[in-house]
């Protein structure tokens, strides 16, 4: 009956509106991992300390894009992350993307999955070029590294599809 069916259909929208939310996007055009989320030796400290982010290394200038659609909450210098841009999604999740050479958005402005949004650069407190990329969720800081598994998941699949439906 229509009700059924339109009970249905809201709470297949509910479910695409949540994950479009998630940081699933890839952070950066071309890097590699060279600092995990959690405790390590500060670089320029030489102590312990809690690293709340990932270090995707690359090349200057490399390609930085948005994980989730949202809106840009801070685009500018911002202390030891250099140059810096936080997003805010839907649902309780924000990212932030530090060290960057130079900012493509500004304060304000509503970004989408892919949306480039700076490049790569060794602003701020830095030993060399990385993007710092940090995920949150309901103000507490996670580890970004499943959500990049996810998003290569979803590439993954991506691919399969595009291949056995043509």
């Amino acid at each position: 009956n229509y009700t059924n069916l339109l009970d249905q259909w809201q709470r297949l929208e509910t479910a695409v509106n949540v994950l479009n939310s998630f940081p699933v996007g890839i952070p950066a055009e071309d890097y590699y991992v060279s600092s995990r989320f959690g405790r390590r030796r500060d670089p320029l400290k030489k102590k312990w300390a809690n690293h709340p982010g990932l270090d995707l290394a690359g090349w200057p200038g490399t390609a930085i894009y948005a994980t989730a659609s949202g809106t840009v909450v801070h685009a500018g210098w911002f202390g030891p992350y250099g140059r810096m841009v936080e997003i805010e999604h839907s649902n309780g999740f924000k990212t932030r993307y530090g060290h960057m050479k130079k900012v493509r958005v500004k304060k304000g402005e509503l970004v989408n999955v892919g949306t480039r949004v700076g490049d790569m650069g060794k602003t701020g407190r830095t030993t060399g070029t990385h993007l710092h990329y940090e995920s949150w969720f309901e103000g507490k800081v996670r580890d970004p590294a499943p959500f990049l598994k996810a998003a290569n998941d979803v590439l993954k699949i991506q691919e399969r599809y595009e291949k056995t439906s043509k």
